[in-house]
């Protein structure tokens, strides 16, 4: 039997989103995990089992992305494969987070276990957004888990029933929005978002095709401990100073004095919704203002003033803001925010654990580009940082990440309460001038922005070697002709430069 239901604002854009990737699994999430001990695959196919009847998610499907369509029964699609050694076995799991999803047929939900040796397992966990959003995939893995052990052991777990199911939550969240409080949300919007400019540009224009890429900088434990001191210090959260650095490193690199942010929020103030799972996300709109140049104390309290502001207001759908402000299309760019956010403090992004067996995360190569550029914030139970950048390499070229990254790291390390935003990145700007000259003496052109690609623009292999004797010169620091060769941009080289100083 299966019921059919309205879907949510969050379900409705993301099968729009979905509709138009190329890809099939852009919005969706794979996580590999290596078991090593005595995996009981049919114990493991139960608890899937578990899951499916008790979340309706696991069994909804989207026939033409007009409505959910719900099963009353259905299974878990767990797929076991022996394979010959871990080589292979990783080289399998990363053709198989690539798989699209068929969300008018399903499933939303795929487990594959791959077994090199009788004794290790490497289990990829693929779920699309639909069906498990962030906040959801933490709940999923802690009730594997319980699922798992309960059947091991047939000890009962304890199950508490869900009081609402997600199509539950999507008819409530259409009743709350009625028209006149659309109408005065989106009223606040307007006015919060008036005179900022809705287009970031990072780099020169280029059509997204939903190639993703992903890359990590760990930051130094005394920059994490910094970031810390100084939320501390400033009476704000680990956030808010993340989030400020961010605005200025963005600031800098786009030549704006006001940056645009999209936050992911969880969406789940109702305590009933708590353990369900489903796509409850919603996007609003972080607006960081450094006009005046303020010091990074007074950017930390404008940015949790927007911050609490756009908390307040999340309840205006994030395409029906997209809808109010109408601004022009550009299919190069995403509507109003082309770059978003996140801090996720330890142990808050879900881990698995499998009775009697030892389990740790395979970090995987594989990366879809949800958005042109997102960056991301992880923190680990033993303290330290890691910058995430997941990024559409259509759009963005490693070398201007890779920049990105190290003026991440640069104004943290330089950020203090008292200190003018302004300040907070000398080095770059006077590195960029000197390598912004020798690109375009070399080349032969006016000038060269610091995205520009030197190939593009021209430029050969063997003119590199020019560049680099220009650079010794110049600035009497070297730089190596693999580094300008995979960073051919004066922003990249910049970083590259920088980053070599750093390690002297």
């Amino acid at each position: 039997m299966t019921n059919v239901f309205p879907m949510s604002f969050a379900q409705r854009r993301l099968c729009f989103l979905h509709g138009l990737d190329p890809t099939g699994c852009a919005h969706s999430t794979a996580r590999c995990f290596q078991v090593t001990g005595p995996l009981d695959v049919t114990a493991l196919r139960a608890a899937v089992d578990v899951l499916v009847a008790r979340h309706e998610p696991l069994r909804t499907v989207f026939p033409l992305g007009a409505s959910q369509h719900v099963s009353s029964h259905g299974c878990g699609h767990v797929r076991v494969i022996d394979v010959p050694d871990e080589s292979e076995a990783l080289r399998l799991v990363e053709a198989l987070a690539s798989q699209p999803f068929d969300i008018e047929r399903g499933p939303l939900l795929r487990l594959s276990v791959l077994k090199p040796t009788p004794e290790t397992h490497f289990l990829l966990l693929s779920v699309h957004l639909l069906a498990a959003d962030g906040w959801s995939l933490q709940v999923l893995l802690e009730e594997l888990a319980m699922a798992y052990r309960e059947a091991i052991s047939g000890v009962p777990a304890g199950w508490t029933e869900l009081p609402v199911q997600y199509a539950d939550w999507a008819v409530w969240q259409r009743e709350q929005l009625t028209e006149p409080r659309r109408v005065e949300l989106s009223r606040w919007w307007r006015q919060h978002l008036a005179g900022t400019p809705l287009v970031l540009e990072l780099v020169p224009p280029r059509r997204a095709m939903g190639r993703g890429r992903r890359v990590h900088r760990v930051l130094p434990a005394e920059v994490a401990a910094a970031v810390h001191s100084l939320a501390s210090a400033g009476r704000q959260t680990v956030f808010t100073v993340l989030a400020a650095a961010c605005g200025v490193v963005l600031a800098h690199h786009a030549g704006r004095e006001q940056v645009l942010l999209g936050l992911a929020v969880a969406n789940r103030e109702l305590p009933e919704v708590e353990r369900v799972l489903g796509f409850f996300v919603n996007t609003v709109t972080l607006r960081i203002d450094l006009r005046g140049d303020p010091d990074f104390r007074e950017l930390l309290g404008r940015v949790a003033d927007a911050t609490a502001a756009a908390s307040a207001h999340q309840a205006l759908p994030f395409e029906q803001l997209v809808a109010e402000l109408d601004p022009p299309r550009d299919p190069t760019r995403s509507p109003i925010v082309q770059v978003n956010f996140a801090h996720h403090p330890a142990e808050t992004l879900g881990v698995m654990a499998l009775h009697g067996c030892a389990v740790r995360e395979h970090l995987l190569d594989f990366a879809t580009a949800k958005f042109e550029l997102t960056l991301r914030v992880e923190e680990t139970a033993d303290g330290a940082s890691v910058v995430w950048a997941e990024f559409d390499e259509s759009v963005f070229g490693t070398g201007f990440i890779d920049g990105l990254l190290s003026s991440y790291e640069e104004v943290l390390c330089a950020a203090a309460l008292d200190v003018p935003v302004s300040r907070l990145l000398p080095a770059r700007a006077a590195t960029e001038r000197v390598l912004t000259r020798i690109f375009a003496d070399v080349l032969g052109v006016e000038t060269v922005g610091p995205h520009d690609d030197f190939f593009r623009l021209g430029g050969h292999s063997l003119l590199l070697i020019d560049v680099a004797v220009r650079v010794r010169a110049e600035l009497g620091r070297d730089i190596g002709l693999r580094d300008l060769y995979q960073t051919p941009t004066v922003a990249g080289a910049a970083a590259r430069l920088e980053r070599a100083g750093d390690s002297r």
